[in-house]
């Protein structure tokens, strides 16, 4: 194993980039100057990917992820391959002697899930399950909340979200629930993440009901969830794909970005989609919904759909700027710094290196929320709730 990249770097960290669709082109802003980390390199097996790569980055890029995670000059490779591919690649990764920071969700089955933790433990590298709501300020200030006891233990916690998921293009693997796409395994993983997180992280019971209401798309478009907490606090998720109504509605019209959306945007008013897109469409629609080119001052807390959280003695949402507390003395505002894009993973790997402890969240952690997730679905199909074997506590 490469010393260099498994031991903690006293110099940037130098990450590459494997996979160079959409999803990486919502890490790649992360990376400027000052930061203490570097982009590296990419790998992608489509020579039109890894030629814009070039072009725009100026950095090697190569068309295959094993080519780059043999490279002495990467101490981690950033995963945002297909789903089916997250296992393979990660663990090529730690062979390799790389930390890996993986994509949601984590792999598409709970055996790929013990095949990463066990490959990472193996080589002596670091696991980090990424593009997670939990890296956000305001979640983590209602977990502060919660864990502090000032309001009391948890006792209902309701997430809801409504966006044009199923209709924004789609390649088809995204749309084959077989290939770890559809609803559930692609947005899931935010919205359990996020309860999880903010309630302890110990799901005991989960009971799911989940469904296909557009005609056009075989795979899952919307689904409820009732997840139930060790100690007897309870969870509701409901998370609504069609593009008829936008959660951000509810949220003082900031979305994902922390940007105001478009004014006027209606999802129902535009031509509906019908099917897969390809690759040129899917790049096309990306670049037109990336933040990128608006002023960061006009940027607030980014928003995942609604979340509440009810505790014995008052109850927690997230506002503009932070977090809103409700007691019997009144709203409470408590403001909380601002952070934004990928930036957040990059910077608890450097940090977890230099500081020489684990990451959170963790490969158990990421197994955990898929073990939920793939529950909903299992759940549906025969309307028996399924008990929880692996999750793991919140920090």
């Amino acid at each position: 194993m490469p010393e260099a990249a498994a031991r903690s770097p006293g110099r940037q960290l130098r990450v590459g980039i494997a996979g160079l669709g959409v999803a990486s082109s919502q890490v790649l802003p992360a990376f400027g100057k000052d930061k203490p980390y570097v982009l590296a390199g990419g790998a992608d097996n489509r020579a039109e990917a890894r030629a814009v790569f070039a072009k725009t980055y100026n950095r090697p890029v190569f068309a295959s992820v094993a080519e780059l995670c043999a490279r002495d000059d990467v101490d981690a490779v950033w995963i945002s391959t297909p789903n089916t591919l997250h296992a393979e690649h990660a663990i090529c990764a730690a062979r390799n002697g790389k930390h890996v920071i993986c994509e949601k969700p984590m792999a598409v089955n709970l055996r790929q899930c013990d095949r990463m933790i066990a490959a990472a433990a193996k080589h002596g590298v670091q696991f980090l399950q990424g593009h997670s709501k939990i890296y956000q300020a305001p979640i983590k200030a209602m977990r502060e909340v919660v864990a502090s006891g000032r309001i009391g233990r948890v006792i209902q916690i309701s997430a809801f979200n409504s966006n044009d998921w199923l209709q924004r293009p789609r390649l088809a693997p995204e749309l084959d629930t077989n290939l770890g796409g559809g609803l559930v395994y692609r947005q899931g993983p935010h919205l359990v993440d996020i309860v999880r997180f903010i309630g302890g992280g110990m799901i005991e019971s989960v009971r799911g009901v989940t469904g296909r209401a557009d005609p056009h798309f075989d795979t899952e478009g919307h689904f409820n969830a009732l997840l139930q907490f060790e100690g007897g606090a309870a969870a509701s998720l409901s998370f609504n794909g069609y593009g008829y109504f936008d959660a951000a509605e509810l949220t003082w019209d900031l979305g994902e970005s922390g940007f105001v959306q478009s004014e006027g945007r209606q999802f129902a008013q535009r031509e509906r989609l019908t099917g897969p897109a390809d690759i040129q469409q899917k790049a096309a629609v990306a670049q037109q919904r990336t933040p990128a080119a608006r002023p960061q001052s006009a940027r607030r807390q980014p928003f995942f759909g609604l979340t509440v959280v009810a505790c014995e003695r008052g109850m927690i949402r997230q506002s503009p700027d932070g977090i809103y507390l409700y007691t019997e003395d009144g709203r409470e505002e408590i403001p909380c710094s601002k952070g934004h894009g990928r930036e957040f993973e990059l910077l608890e790997l450097r940090d977890a290196l230099a500081q020489g402890r684990g990451v959170f969240p963790d490969g158990s952690w990421g197994k955990a929320t898929l073990e939920v997730c793939l529950a909903i679905m299992a759940s549906s199909k025969d309307g028996r709730a399924r008990r929880m074997r692996h999750q793991v506590p919140a920090p």
